[in-house]
């Protein structure tokens, strides 16, 4: 996009000065999206809770009915805060004000951690939850709570995905450095969905996403505390029998 600006000369001709304005379009056009997407995602539970809300104060329901209005307001205030809370640590990572504080990581520990605080949902729909951590990734330099929040959000992404079968959460030495990530056998991702699911609030399955609690940010956090580190992440996939994420980091002095 280009901005063409002329201006006659007194002695004669013009000047003309161009100006390239398609890193500003692009931008204005993600913050339009970002702004979209936010009032969308809160659009939903605003109103559910809104119009619970309001049938208590005016009605009296039975007490059974009434539990079911406020889990539902519950519910879905715990989604809006899940929402705030993915938005306030994407906005500290891109803004630059957060930096990794390197340390020792105990691979296993974070890993099975994560494995005992997923095994009760993953349980509920029949999904086992594995670990599988090859000789030389029991440890890691990095910083501990990004990692925690990495295979944290991993795994929840695969449990939600999956609907039987295992969600593996794996370690491996890889090219210098310490490949950290989970494969499930869920309903996969189709290949013109890949390249995107790293992006704010893109979802391959918008319905199931939303119905299994996901903020559609997860992802787009774990690809900036992994690139924060000097590392990048993949993802392979194939609809129908599973996906694999990957988060790579590199070795660090």
């Amino acid at each position: 996009t280009l901005l063409l600006t002329a201006r006659p000369l007194r002695e004669g001709g013009a000047v003309l000065a161009l100006l390239d304005l398609t890193a500003m379009r692009r931008l204005e056009a993600v913050r339009r999206d970002f702004v979209a997407n936010v009032s969308h995602e809160l659009k939903t539970p605003l109103t559910v809770i809104g119009g619970f809300a309001e049938t208590l104060a005016e009605d009296d329901p039975p007490p059974d009915q009434r539990r079911r209005f406020v889990e539902a307001i519950r519910t879905n205030a715990q989604r809006m805060q899940r929402l705030v809370d993915d938005l306030l640590d994407l906005s500290r990572i891109e803004s630059g004000g957060w930096q990794p504080n390197v340390g020792r990581v105990d691979v296993r520990a974070v890993l099975t951690d994560t494995a005992t605080a997923i095994e009760q949902t993953a349980a509920r729909k029949g999904v086992r939850v594995l670990i599988d951590i090859q000789p030389g990734a029991e440890e890691m330099s990095a910083d501990p709570l990004a990692v925690r929040q990495v295979v944290s959000n991993l795994a929840e992404n695969a449990v939600r995905h999956t609907m039987t079968g295992s969600a593996t959460l794996f370690a491996r030495r890889h090219d210098g450095g310490v490949d950290v990530g989970v494969r499930d056998t869920g309903t996969g991702i189709a290949p013109e969905h890949l390249p995107r699911i790293f992006e704010r609030f893109y979802r391959a399955d918008p319905s199931r996403s939303r119905a299994e609690g996901g903020t559609g940010l997860g992802l787009a956090i774990v690809k900036h505390l992994v690139e924060a580190h000097g590392g990048h992440v993949t993802a392979a996939s194939t609809p129908g029998k599973g996906t694999e994420v990957v988060a790579h980091f590199p070795t660090r002095s």
